[in-house]
This record gives structure tokens, C-alpha cells and sequence, in this order.
């Protein structure tokens, strides 16, 4: 039994090997370049080990889609923090750290590809409906249709923040936080 745990270990890690190249190469070279075989060469590994671990393009696609949007299921953090504005501001911050940048490019190539290709605006509807969960259940308290309309709002809001962000100078990312905090802060019923 141990060695099979090890074994699982060893596969999670390719898997996640894998996942984060992915990520590198449609950081660096948008969808186009990043075919199953340059994600194998980006992960020191094979093409039939993609395969094995996500099954098709597409389905690796999604679990890129899921872990870049997954950044912004905490958009509506509950804690301890002093105010809602503090624990608004430090989920913003943290989408907005400069280790997330190319998680969050790869988002907006792939909010482009959506648009262009059905299946891909599929996997995207999916894993956006995945986030929306979080924030959904944040806001139950104005009811299911407003919490989840709210949600959407939010959470497409804080992104087209980041789409901009992406397009400037990192080192600027203060004022897209501040600006996206406003927002959200706006949005979010207080109380």
C-alpha cells in the first residue's frame, strides 16, 4: 500500500507539473503555441503523459480555465479581518499578486478563444460556473437569482479590472487594485 501511495503522489505531482506548464506556455505564447507536445517539452515530460493525466487539449484547457478563475472565488472572503473594505481589498490583492499574472493572461486568451470557438466558450461557461459558487453562496442572503447575478457582476467586474492590468506595466498594480476594490466595495451590499 505504500508504494502505491507514493506512486499516487508522483502522479499528482506530474499532473500538477503539467497543469503549471501549461500555464507558462499561454502565458508566454498565447493559445496558439501551446499545443500538447510544447506543454510536454515545458514539463520535461511526453505527450502520451498529458494525455494520460487530462485526456484531451480541451480538458486541459478547462482545468487551466477552472485554476485561473478558481482566483476569484474568494472575491467575497468571510473572516476575521476588521471591515468588509479590509477583507475586500486583501482578496484583491491577492488575484492581483505578480505570480498569478500569467494564470490571469491565460484567462483573457482564453476568454478570446471562447468567443471564436464554441467548444472553448463552453469549457470557459463551465468553469466560470464553478467560481460563481463561492461568491454565490456569500451573498445567499439577497436570495438565489440576485446573489448569483451579483456574483457574476463582481467577479466580471474585478476581471475586466485585471484585463487592464495586463495590458499596463506591472509595477502600476496598486492603482488596479484601489480601482478594483472601489468596485467591488460599490457593488456589494454593506451590512
Amino acid at each position: 500500500m505504500k508504494g502505491f501511495s507514493g506512486a499516487s503522489r508522483r502522479g499528482a505531482a506530474s499532473r500538477e507539473a503539467i497543469l503549471q506548464a501549461a500555464v507558462r506556455v499561454i502565458g508566454r505564447e498565447g493559445l496558439a503555441g501551446a499545443s500538447l507536445a510544447t506543454v510536454a517539452s515545458e514539463a520535461a515530460t511526453s505527450k502520451p503523459a498529458v494525455l494520460y493525466h487530462f485526456g484531451s487539449r480541451d480538458r486541459l484547457l478547462h482545468e487551466v480555465a477552472s485554476l485561473a478563475f478558481g482566483l476569484y472565488r474568494r472575491l467575497l472572503p468571510e473572516g476575521d479581518a476588521p471591515s468588509p473594505r479590509v477583507r475586500t481589498e486583501a482578496a484583491i490583492t491577492a488575484i492581483f499578486a505578480p505570480e498569478n499574472r500569467n494564470l490571469l493572461a491565460c484567462v483573457h486568451e482564453l476568454v478570446g478563444l471562447g468567443m471564436r470557438d464554441p467548444a472553448v466558450g463552453e469549457l470557459l461557461a463551465r468553469s466560470f460556473d464553478e467560481v460563481l459558487q463561492g461568491p454565490t453562496r456569500a451573498l445567499s442572503h439577497l436570495g438565489p437569482e440576485e446573489a448569483r447575478a451579483l456574483a457574476r457582476t463582481l467577479v466580471m467586474t474585478i476581471h475586466g479590472h485585471v484585463d487592464l492590468w495586463l495590458c499596463a506595466d506591472p509595477a502600476d498594480t496598486k492603482q488596479f487594485i484601489e480601482s478594483a476594490t472601489r468596485a467591488a466595495l460599490a457593488l456589494v451590499p454593506q451590512g
